[in-house]
């Protein structure tokens, strides 16, 4: 019961995932700087930081859909959209399975995203810039 009531009181749980293609750490640990100061400013509890090179490995894949199967954290961080899949098929999946389990998926570039938003960036992204 004691458990109940202090899930009820703690702060929102957030999993921080950095990415950079390059393998670059600078690029690492910049986007963790980032993340990290919107998580003390939004008042955020991190429950565990991903910060891998080149493409998602599937281990970090299997183990955030088992966190939000879980409901082991109730947001994602990210920097943008690019950071969780190659295709835009690739990153509609995993977005839409981790908002059906109850997780909010955030890009700081990007805003919120979830299927109500995802044709919109790809779309602007398809678009040349005028």
């Amino acid at each position: 019961m004691n458990d109940q009531v202090l899930n009820k009181e703690s702060k929102n749980r957030a999993i921080l995932y950095c990415r950079s293609s390059k393998g670059d750490n600078s690029e690492l640990q910049e986007q963790n700087d980032i993340l990290d100061c919107y998580v003390k400013t939004n008042g955020l509890a991190v429950v565990r930081t991903y910060m891998e090179s080149g493409t998602m490995g599937a281990l970090t894949y299997k183990n955030l859909r088992l966190q939000a199967k879980y409901h082991e954290f109730d947001e994602l961080l990210i920097m943008e959209l690019a950071v969780l899949g190659n295709s835009s098929i690739e990153i509609t999946e995993e977005i839409g399975f981790l908002v059906e389990n109850g997780t909010k998926v955030l890009s700081i570039k990007d805003g919120e995203l979830n299927v109500n938003t995802l044709s919109r960036l790809f779309r602007n992204r398809l678009r040349p810039n005028k």
